[in-house]
Protein backbone atom coordinates (compact mmCIF):
# COMPACT_ATOMS: atom_id res chain seq x y z
CA UNK A 1 0.00 0.00 0.00
CA UNK A 2 1.49 3.21 -1.00
CA UNK A 3 1.86 5.47 1.88
CA UNK A 4 0.87 9.35 0.13
CA UNK A 5 2.30 12.11 1.56
CA UNK A 6 -0.75 15.02 3.19
CA UNK A 7 -0.25 18.70 1.29
CA UNK A 8 -0.38 22.10 2.07
CA UNK A 9 -2.59 24.61 0.40
CA UNK A 10 -1.30 27.95 0.65
CA UNK A 11 -3.57 30.40 -0.38
CA UNK A 12 -2.06 33.66 -1.24
CA UNK A 13 -4.07 36.41 -2.54
CA UNK A 14 -7.26 37.49 -3.59
CA UNK A 15 -8.38 39.34 -6.66
CA UNK A 16 -11.54 41.11 -6.90
CA UNK A 17 -12.29 42.04 -10.64
CA UNK A 18 -16.07 43.88 -9.83
CA UNK A 19 -17.58 44.30 -6.40
CA UNK A 20 -21.40 42.85 -6.03
CA UNK A 21 -22.18 46.08 -4.04
CA UNK A 22 -21.31 50.13 -5.11
CA UNK A 23 -17.57 50.41 -4.20
CA UNK A 24 -16.91 47.91 -1.73
CA UNK A 25 -17.98 44.28 -0.32
CA UNK A 26 -17.35 43.35 3.15
CA UNK A 27 -16.09 39.39 2.66
CA UNK A 28 -14.86 36.69 4.62
CA UNK A 29 -14.22 33.01 3.39
CA UNK A 30 -14.94 29.60 4.75
CA UNK A 31 -13.86 25.77 3.72
CA UNK A 32 -15.77 23.20 5.62
CA UNK A 33 -17.84 25.30 7.09
CA UNK A 34 -15.28 27.03 9.02
CA UNK A 35 -13.95 30.43 8.40
CA UNK A 36 -10.69 30.90 7.57
CA UNK A 37 -10.11 34.35 6.43
CA UNK A 38 -10.25 37.02 7.55
CA UNK A 39 -8.96 35.90 11.31
CA UNK A 40 -8.65 39.01 13.39
CA UNK A 41 -12.25 40.73 12.59
CA UNK A 42 -15.69 39.88 11.03
CA UNK A 43 -15.31 40.25 7.17
CA UNK A 44 -12.52 42.41 5.24
CA UNK A 45 -13.88 45.19 3.22
CA UNK A 46 -12.62 44.89 -0.55
CA UNK A 47 -12.24 46.80 -3.64
CA UNK A 48 -11.27 45.88 -6.95
CA UNK A 49 -7.35 45.22 -7.12
CA UNK A 50 -5.57 42.22 -5.26
CA UNK A 51 -5.54 41.80 -1.17
CA UNK A 52 -2.94 39.59 -0.02
CA UNK A 53 -4.79 37.02 2.43
CA UNK A 54 -1.68 34.21 2.80
CA UNK A 55 -3.68 31.70 5.06
CA UNK A 56 -1.99 27.87 5.33
CA UNK A 57 -4.44 24.67 5.12
CA UNK A 58 -2.99 21.81 6.46
CA UNK A 59 -3.16 17.98 5.74
CA UNK A 60 -5.10 17.44 3.24
CA UNK A 61 -4.73 14.15 1.02
CA UNK A 62 -3.57 14.52 -2.93
CA UNK A 63 -6.73 14.37 -5.04
CA UNK A 64 -8.91 16.05 -2.58
CA UNK A 65 -11.68 18.26 -3.92
CA UNK A 66 -12.15 21.49 -2.10
CA UNK A 67 -14.34 24.24 -2.34
CA UNK A 68 -13.77 27.67 -0.78
CA UNK A 69 -16.28 29.65 -0.10
CA UNK A 70 -16.83 33.27 -0.85
CA UNK A 71 -19.02 34.91 1.57
CA UNK A 72 -20.31 39.13 1.80
CA UNK A 73 -21.61 40.20 5.39
CA UNK A 74 -24.60 41.85 5.57
CA UNK A 75 -25.28 44.39 8.48
CA UNK A 76 -29.19 44.19 8.26
CA UNK A 77 -29.99 41.30 6.53
CA UNK A 78 -28.59 37.81 6.16
CA UNK A 79 -24.80 37.12 5.17
CA UNK A 80 -24.85 36.57 1.08
CA UNK A 81 -22.83 32.88 -0.61
CA UNK A 82 -21.36 34.77 -3.50
CA UNK A 83 -19.64 31.75 -4.76
CA UNK A 84 -16.99 29.29 -4.38
CA UNK A 85 -13.42 28.40 -5.75
CA UNK A 86 -13.19 25.27 -6.91
CA UNK A 87 -9.60 23.51 -6.27
CA UNK A 88 -8.31 19.90 -6.55
CA UNK A 89 -6.10 19.34 -4.46
CA UNK A 90 -3.54 17.33 -6.78
CA UNK A 91 0.28 17.80 -6.80
CA UNK A 92 2.36 20.10 -5.05
CA UNK A 93 3.00 23.24 -7.20
CA UNK A 94 1.84 26.86 -7.95
CA UNK A 95 1.17 29.75 -7.67
CA UNK A 96 -2.71 28.82 -9.52
CA UNK A 97 -5.80 31.35 -10.01
CA UNK A 98 -8.78 30.24 -9.81
CA UNK A 99 -11.64 32.21 -10.93
CA UNK A 100 -14.61 32.26 -8.36
CA UNK A 101 -18.00 29.82 -9.64
CA UNK A 102 -20.94 32.61 -8.98
CA UNK A 103 -23.97 31.62 -6.80
CA UNK A 104 -26.61 33.29 -9.10
CA UNK A 105 -28.84 33.39 -6.52
CA UNK A 106 -27.27 35.87 -4.60
CA UNK A 107 -25.05 38.16 -7.82
CA UNK A 108 -24.85 37.94 -11.19
CA UNK A 109 -22.32 40.76 -10.58
CA UNK A 110 -18.89 39.90 -8.50
CA UNK A 111 -16.47 39.12 -10.35
CA UNK A 112 -13.17 37.17 -7.83
CA UNK A 113 -10.37 35.35 -8.43
CA UNK A 114 -7.57 33.26 -5.86
CA UNK A 115 -4.12 32.29 -6.02
CA UNK A 116 -2.95 29.33 -4.15
CA UNK A 117 -0.08 26.74 -4.58
CA UNK A 118 0.73 23.73 -3.32
CA UNK A 119 3.13 21.73 -1.47
CA UNK A 120 3.82 19.03 0.86
CA UNK A 121 3.97 18.86 4.94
Amino acid sequence: MENRRKLLLKLLNIYCYLTDEAGSDEIYLIVNNQKIWPVDRTFHQIRPGRTTILVELKEYDPGTPLDIEVWDYDYLSRNDLLGIFPILLDEPGGPYLTDMRQNRMETRKARYSIEWELDYL
